[in-house]
């Protein structure tokens, strides 16, 4: 192992144990829930210079590992679905670019030796049809963001089919957990039926899509095992 392998190393190591100093002696984990991130992106919304800001809060939420569903959802709530979409998606782009970037860096060997079968399992899926499989892997809800974006950056995946596939990929549950967040608002100030029907449509079109992406990931997982053997 190189000196320059081993650096990288301890940078991760130093970068995990900072996550977990960050997660558990600062402020950051009272504002993992929906209202707190709506309240501060309220404060953002008033600035000039917001979508500068909303980019650097998704920048930031891909490096400490914050839920990006929460910031969507405040994008929505804050900004109006229009916007809120726009937001999201850009900031979304954004935080994937960064880091496919730190991903490249530290190339294979590092993240094989630091996070072991779960990078394996990760960039074996993704090796399969890259511009594909990111797509589908961004579609499904809760996939681990910023750990996809690293090892997409540490494989050999293009960054352009990558990005493409995160821009298609996102686009459905980003928009889907937008018009949920504004049927929402609606539901709470206009009750009726129908507000309350198609925020059940929504949220049951949000379940098909993450169960129909993850039946072709495994698709393409066993596929990728048949050419294997």
């Amino acid at each position: 192992m190189t000196v320059r392998t081993t650096t990288k190393i301890g940078t991760v190591a130093l970068a995990l144990m900072l996550l977990a100093l960050i997660w558990g002696f600062t402020p950051i984990s009272r504002f993992a829930n929906p209202e707190a991130v709506a309240a501060a992106m309220a404060v953002i919304s008033a600035s000039p210079w917001r979508f500068a800001i909303v980019l650097g809060c998704f920048l930031g939420a891909g490096l400490v590992v914050f839920p990006m569903l929460l910031l969507i959802i405040a994008c929505a709530a804050v900004f109006g679905p229009l916007l809120g979409f726009v937001y999201s998606s850009a900031g979304l782009l954004a935080s994937a670019a960064l880091n496919y970037a730190i991903g490249t860096w530290l190339g294979r060997e590092v993240l094989l030796n630091t996070l072991g079968r779960r990078f394996d399992s990760t960039r074996s899926a993704l090796m399969r049809r890259g511009l594909i499989t990111t797509a589908v892997v961004r579609a499904i809800p809760m996939s681990p963001f910023a750990l996809v974006s690293v090892v997409a950056g540490a494989s050999d995946i293009r960054f352009l089919d990558y990005l493409i596939g995160t821009a298609i990929g996102i686009m459905v549950p980003v928009i889907l957990l937008t018009v949920a967040t504004e049927q929402t608002s609606r539901l709470l100030t206009e009750p009726s039926a129908i507000q309350f029907a198609l925020l059940v449509g929504v949220i049951a079109l949000w379940i098909a899509v993450a169960f129909g992406a993850q039946a072709v990931l495994e698709r393409i997982a066993k596929g990728q095992g048949r050419d294997a053997r």
